[in-house]
């Protein structure tokens, strides 16, 4: 049962269901995600200002990672927020943009790239308890807490060592957990506090 164009209700998911999915179909249902979060979305054109920001930040970092072609896009949304599907979307609010300087969304960026490299959807989809797929696209997964902060961890630490290799300034995950401390509140539950991820962000920056 996977997700379709054409569904007006969600798609549930059930934890049999899920342990049945091979990589291929994983890998189909986030494909169809993007393609319904962007089409219920209201995204910015290619020559709007945002893109064209998004753009030239993206220069300086990979085009492609785990045998998937990178996809930058902005969606205007007054919440800051940033997300990734392993077929190798990345999506960044307008809001996001406007609240972080330069180096701070390219260590968002990074960090969302970790999660595409590390498989971390695949991973969450074969331990989840429980999984519905909305009509919009988006995925809500029940996977155990202590599966989400690992991976979390792990996406920091991915984008650490991403940013130093393209020469970028790594403290920049720290400033960003500063500035979004607000919307961080609200993931309590799927994220590691501020604390614990800044203690380790700082621990992986050392040289």
């Amino acid at each position: 049962m996977l997700l379709s164009a054409c569904q007006h209700k969600p798609t549930i998911l059930s934890e049999q269901e899920l342990q049945q999915l091979t990589s291929t179909q994983i890998m189909h249902i986030n494909q169809q995600s993007c393609l319904q979060q962007d089409k219920y979305a209201v995204m910015v054109r290619p020559t709007h200002k945002w893109q064209q920001y998004l753009d030239t930040l993206t220069q300086s970092l990979p085009q492609s990672i785990a045998n998937q072609t990178l996809n930058y896009r902005v969606y205007l949304h007054t919440q800051p927020d940033a997300w990734a599907t392993s077929n190798g979307c990345i999506r960044i609010t307008s809001s996001l943009l406007n609240h972080l300087t330069a180096q701070e969304v390219q260590a968002v960026i990074a960090h969302e790239i970790g999660h595409i490299a590390l498989h971390h959807s695949e991973q969450r989809f074969q331990m989840a308890k429980y999984a519905e797929i909305k009509d919009n696209g988006k995925i809500m997964l029940l996977v155990p807490k202590t599966l989400s902060w690992q991976q979390e961890l792990e996406a920091d630490r991915y984008a650490v060592r991403l940013l130093k290799q393209h020469h970028i300034d790594p403290n920049g995950l720290i400033s960003m957990l500063d500035k979004l401390s607000d919307y961080h509140k609200e993931q309590s539950q799927s994220h590691p506090s501020i604390l614990i991820r800044k203690n380790h962000i700082l621990t992986w920056i050392q040289p």
